[in-house]
């Protein structure tokens, strides 16, 4: 067994409410995170509560908070704009562009194809998530077809889109990492140049199917030759 770090939050992001909350991607990982923390809302809003896609606009009334270096401000941390409505989402990047001393880390969607109809100020950096670039799995886990895993459109479906997407700055998470083919992941990657990339092993307890630790370094070393990697929870699978 490796030695285990455990970052289970983005040590980069500076705190801002969320703005949007919800998905139906129905993610088997989200139901004990994002939707189990927004369990804790139902006295404050019942859509929270179930996690049903909403936007609190209310919540852009205040500044940003200032950046410097790699901070950010996590927009939104709580749900997927791919569900949002398109007036909501302009009336986030109209803010966005009223704080320009704030970075944002923006989306981290699933489904990227939304981020096509619009344009980005500089100091917005589009994000997905890519847990894998494979639809099927061999592992130890029972879930063996990422059909089980999510509902979301598949990895390169993701990649495809994202890559139609006209702005400079992109990133990619890599968390929950599922067992992947190394040369096609680290090939997609570098063809959305991003900024950085987040790597990270599940923290919720959900016997994914996982890669070894050796298969995760290894990526991590490819990854690094040509962008940042930013280590979240590091550990061997559950499995091992």
């Amino acid at each position: 067994m490796s030695s285990e770090t455990t970052n289970t939050m983005y040590s980069e992001n500076k705190y801002f409410p969320d703005v949007f909350k919800g998905c139906k991607h129905n993610c088997i990982y989200c139901v004990s995170s994002f939707q189990r923390q927004a369990k804790r809302q139902k006295q404050n809003c019942e859509k929270c509560y179930t996690f049903e896609p909403h936007a609190h606009l209310e919540r852009l009334n205040r500044p940003a908070p200032k950046t410097e270096g790699k901070q950010f401000v996590f927009f939104p941390k709580g749900g997927d704009l791919a569900f949002a409505h398109p007036s909501h989402i302009l009336e986030m990047l109209k803010f966005v562009k009223n704080n320009p001393q704030t970075t944002f880390l923006f989306g981290q969607t699933k489904d990227p194809r939304y981020l096509v109809h619009y344009r980005y100020p500089k100091n917005v950096i589009l994000a997905i998530t890519l847990e894998t670039d494979r639809t099927e799995f061999d592992t130890p886990s029972e879930i063996k077809n990422y059909n089980d895993v999510s509902l979301a459109p598949k990895p390169f479906m993701r990649v495809t889109d994202f890559l139609r997407v006209n702005h400079d700055r992109k990133a990619v998470i890599i968390e929950p990492i599922l067992q992947f083919n190394l040369e096609s992941l680290v090939s997609w990657i570098c063809q959305l140049e991003p900024e950085f990339v987040y790597l990270g092993y599940d923290t919720k307890k959900c016997r994914l199917p996982e890669p070894t630790i050796t298969e995760t370094r290894a990526l991590k070393r490819e990854l690094e030759k040509f962008t940042e990697v930013r280590l979240k929870t590091w550990r061997s699978p559950w499995w091992d």
